[in-house]
């Protein structure tokens, strides 16, 4: 089983957070060590975090943000458990996902996901 996307690099997956089901397109980020972080306003509608972690961003300023335990599913893989940070401005996936897949980018063409 695999997943392809023509849209290098990204790919669409669903997220479950905060009882809601997310469908959206993602940028796999292979210098992220974390899960996934989502822009704020995509998951923070009032409901508390779980938490907050810091964090260093690519610039060196450090940040604390808030983050919700959830559920990813990348095409019909079943959903693996993951912490969403809420921080930036973009859907980001880092290796705390994809180190369980094997990734492959085709020269700069498509991303194929497989177990």
């Amino acid at each position: 089983m695999n997943l392809i996307s023509s849209r290098f690099p990204y790919v669409r997956v669903t997220l479950q957070v905060l009882q809601r089901n997310l469908k959206v397109e993602v940028l796999l980020d292979t210098g992220f060590d974390g899960d996934i972080t989502v822009p704020p306003e995509m998951i923070l509608n009032g409901k508390p975090p779980q938490g907050y972690l810091p964090w260093t961003l690519a610039n060196g300023e450090e940040v604390n943000a808030p983050y919700f335990l959830g559920k990813i599913r990348i095409g019909k893989f079943e959903p693996i458990s993951v912490l969403i940070t809420a921080l930036g401005d973009e859907p980001l996936v880092g290796r705390g996902v994809t180190d369980r897949f094997k990734v492959i980018f085709d020269h700069g063409r498509k991303v194929i996901v497989e177990l």
